[in-house]
């Protein structure tokens, strides 16, 4: 058996969910480059993304973006599947549009429910829901790093392929 790593991630925004939100402006602007990029990044298998509003209803990442102004402040997704954690990072913090733009969103993220960045390995070709992603985000925050949810800072080393 072969396994991908799987990566969930979330960034709520600091305030409500609109285009007056400087997060959720300069987010929307760079997400078509960030998606390209993906699109073409050899070692990374697919990719998902969504909004979870305050309420656990999960929406689709839309694009053009028509949101309701009843959004609050969700939790903007994304979820991927790896070859390795080092593709990961590679694709994290290399490039043109990425590592700019999260760095310049840092700041603007609300992290007091803790972590928003989830990893775990799976078989090969198992599918996962984004409810799914937010679950194993809730085992990181509520039992700290396993085999099952662990982070960048404390990886779980790849099984071996059976």
């Amino acid at each position: 058996m072969d396994y991908r790593l799987i990566h969930f991630n979330c960034a709520r925004p600091v305030g409500a969910f609109s285009f007056e939100n400087e997060f959720v402006r300069v987010f929307i602007s760079i997400l078509p480059r960030i998606f390209r990029d993906a699109d073409e990044f050899e070692g990374l298998h697919w990719h998902d993304h969504g909004i979870r509003r305050p309420d656990g209803v999960w929406l689709p990442l839309m694009f053009p973006y028509d949101y309701p102004h009843e959004l609050g402040s969700p939790d903007i997704s994304t979820m991927a599947g790896w070859n390795s954690i080092e593709d990961l990072t590679a694709f994290s913090h290399s490039g043109g549009t990425h590592p700019p733009g999260m760095r310049r969103l840092a700041d603007q993220i609300d992290r007091s429910d803790g972590p928003g960045f989830v990893m775990w390995w799976a078989p090969r070709g198992q599918r996962f829901t984004m409810e799914d992603g937010w679950q194993k985000l809730q085992l990181l925050r509520q039992n700290g790093p396993s085999p099952e949810a662990f982070s960048l800072d404390q990886p779980v080393a790849k099984p071996a392929a059976a």
